[in-house]
């Protein structure tokens, strides 16, 4: 993972040591994403997407959703160019 990414989460979420590329920081980010009141947003409804039991998608979906940057495109979503 990033050292930007990393550092970014450590210091947003507070859970500091932890390799968030690793199963076990990914269980840690996600209970901590699932407490949050942004969380359907994130998520994009009540249940968490398949693409995000990926650590590094997780890390990086959530790195560009807490900078503001836009979601990235879902895979089943229409071409908006049509």
């Amino acid at each position: 993972m990033a050292s930007y990414e990393q550092t970014f989460l450590e210091q947003i979420t507070h859970l500091h040591g932890q390799d968030f590329s690793s199963w076990q920081g990914w269980q840690l980010l996600m209970d901590w994403v699932k407490r949050q009141p942004w969380r359907l947003e994130f998520f994009g409804g009540a249940k968490i997407p398949a693409r995000m039991l990926h650590p590094p998608t997780l890390v990086m979906e959530l790195t560009r959703f807490l900078e503001g940057a836009p979601a990235a495109p879902e895979e089943n979503s229409p071409d908006p160019q049509t």
